[in-house]
Order: structure tokens, then sequence, then C-alpha cells
């Protein structure tokens, strides 16, 4: 007995090496075939700051495959970068109901940033749709779809941009253009010997491009990566001159150098407002010109209730915001006395009293008004408050 049990159990060990020697099956998965079909409404996307808030691309898919009574699907997006696959954004959780996802030129130029991403270049990326089975019986695998497209980021915030010039005889000169305030996107420099060039704005100071070049006309900016069909602007002035870019309304304005203020502000003192009449406390406090739009730094305005029959009914401006110097200091007079700024439109330098008169402006309706200045075109004009 105890020879039969031995040979049985020498049997069952070479029968268990026999189907070690085997090759062992396992069970896959089946993943379904791609039925959604993702695509992007651009595959060659050049952002920009201009248009931060706008759509810059939207992915649409079809509906995955059925997979079956009990079971329902989630959506999950994501994109990386082709080149260097650890630069991947978060899974998105498409809401229910929806297939479609979208991003704006600031979001997608946002990715790029987090991936390093060099302004000007192009990144090739690809997008994914995962369509995720939700079962409580058993695991399906999910049905992927992909689509690649190529963008090319901008700089978020420039802190400068550099206006480059070149004259008929190939000189070429770069000014630096500063932000007028940080992270207004406008920027604005002095010419005080503008010549007849071409130019066009480098977003860096090291390489031409990319670059802010000659766009519809010569008062808009268009964006480009290179060199490649862009144009410059063609300057014929000759003088001093302001030039300002908005690169939030993509323009670019060439105008007459702005007068300077010497007190950083202008004030209006006078009977013709009857809030202030000739009160300098009330002028500091109640009659300072505003300058609201940076894209526009030459415009002042001040809107107050006028009066045509309040003792002279008129007005003068002051230039220096200094309480403790009262009338001995720089005023904008009227080129004469009781002149019209709904007709005579000549606004000259600030100048002392005693150097040409306490000439004032004159005030011949009642109402609300606005008294507009122009301190590149040295006007100024009186017009109804809007």
């Amino acid at each position: 007995m105890k020879t039969l049990l031995k040979y049985t159990g020498l049997l069952c060990l070479l029968l268990g090496f026999a189907s070690c020697n085997e090759e062992q099956e396992y069970y896959t998965l089946e993943v379904p075939a791609d039925q959604m079909h993702l695509t992007a409404s651009a595959t060659d996307i050049v952002l920009t700051k201009p248009q931060e808030s706008e759509t810059a691309v939207t992915f649409t898919w079809n509906e995955a495959t059925n997979r079956g009574e009990g079971t329902s699907i989630t959506y999950l997006f994501r994109m990386w970068m082709v080149e260097q696959t650890t630069n991947v954004t978060e899974t998105i959780e498409v809401p229910e109901g929806e297939r479609s996802i979208s991003f704006t030129h600031s979001e997608l130029n946002d990715i790029l940033a987090e991936w390093n991403m060099t302004p000007g270049d192009v990144t090739t990326v690809e997008a994914e749709v995962i369509a995720q089975v939700n079962c409580e019986t058993q695991y399906m695998k999910p049905e992927l779809s992909t689509t690649r497209l190529n963008v090319t980021g901008y700089a978020k915030n420039l802190e400068a941009l550099y206006m480059t010039m070149e004259t008929a005889d190939g000189g070429v000169s770069t000014v630096r253009m500063a932000e007028v305030r940080t992270g207004t996107g406008i920027y604005r420099t002095t010419l005080q010997d503008l010549q007849p060039c071409s130019y066009f704005f480098a977003t860096s100071s090291e390489e031409s491009y990319p670059a802010y070049v000659k766009g519809a006309d010569d008062n808009t900016l268009a964006y480009a990566v290179d060199e490649t069909a862009a144009s410059p602007f063609e300057n014929t002035l000759t003088g001093a001159y302001d030039v300002i870019v908005d690169l939030n309304a993509l323009t670019v304005r060439v105008i007459p150098e702005i007068y300077d203020l010497p007190g950083d502000g202008i004030w209006l003192v006078g009977d013709g407002v009857p809030a202030i009449g000739y009160d300098l406390n009330k002028a500091y406090d109640l009659g300072a010109f505003t300058n609201d739009d940076l894209a526009y730094p030459e415009i002042w305005k001040f809107t107050g209730e006028f009066s045509s029959t309040n003792g002279q009914h008129n007005f003068k401006i002051l230039g220096i915001e200094d309480r403790n110097n009262g009338w001995g200091q720089l005023c904008f007079f009227a080129p004469y006395d009781g002149a019209n700024p709904m007709e005579e439109h000549q606004f000259l330098p600030a100048r002392n009293q005693n150097d040409g008169g306490d000439l004032k402006w004159g005030i011949y309706v009642d109402g609300t008004y606005t008294i507009v200045i122009d301190l590149s075109q040295m006007t100024i004009d009186m017009v109804p408050a809007e």
C-alpha cells in the first residue's frame, strides 16, 4: 500500500510539473472601437492677449458606445504635451448631458505657461475624452478618443514692448515702451525726434519676433510669431510724438507729444460752477479733472452743473495743486477774457497771471456739461454731459 501511495504521489507531482509548463490563459477585457470621434474647432491656434476672454477652441464628440442595461457613461477630458507627456492637465469631469468643452485664449495660455512653454513657440497638444463606464456588477474598460492641435502662446504680462524702427538708409533703433500701469496692457513712449521709418513692436529686447505688426489698417495691430507675412507700420511724421499701444484693443496711436502737466493734474475754479465758486479748497475737492482711460492719457474731463447767471459766470483752470500758494500759481487761462469754450477751442500752456493777465473762460449755458481738454492737440471743448 505504501508503494502504491508513493507512485501515485509521484504521478501527481509529474502532472503538476506538466501543468506548470503549459502557457497560462488570461481573461482580456475588450475595448470598444472609438465611436466618439473627438474633434477640435481649430487645429492651429495662435493665442493673443486681446482675445483673452474669447473662446479659442471647442472640443466636441459623439455619444460613446452603449454598454447595455444597468450602465451609464461619465465623460472625462484632459490634454497633454505630445513632446513631453509628463506635462498633462488635470482630468476634467464633463457635466452630465454635455458632449463638448471649451477653452478661452487665457485658459489655454495658462496651461502652456504651467508647462513652461516659451511664448511664441508652437506646442503640439493631444486632447483626449474618456468615456468612463459606471456599472455596479462588473468593470468595463473606458472608451477613448483623441485629437491633436498646435497651439502658440503669448506673454501674459509683458513688462515692456520694444518699438523697432528702421529708416530708409537701413538704420535700426529700438525704444523700450513701459506699461503705463502694471497689468494694464497699455504701453507708452515719447519720441522727441521721430523720423520717417517703418516700425513694429517686438515682445523681447533680444529677438524681433514674436511681435505686434500692422493689422487691417494704420492703427490696428496684429500678432506675428515670425516675419512671414508680417508687415511693419510706415511713418511719415517728423518731430515730437507720443506712441501709445493698447494690447487689449490691439491698437496703436501716434499723436503729437502730450503736454506735461506741471502738477500732475488740473482743477476748475470759478463761479461758472456754483458748487465751487472762487474757493480754492472747493476747487481741489470738487473741481478735479479726471483721466479715466489709460489708452487716451491726453484726454482730461470735468463734469459739473454750470450757470450762465451766477456771479461773473466764468472759470479758469489751476495747473498746480498748492493750497499754500494761494492764487500765485500756474493756471491755464483763456486766450482772451470771456472766451466761450463751446466755440473757442484753443488751449494754451499754463502760465502765471502776471505773464498775460487774468483771462477767464465764460459760461453762456445752464445745465450739466462736460469740459474736455486734449493735451495732445491742446484743445478745450464743452459738451452736454452724457
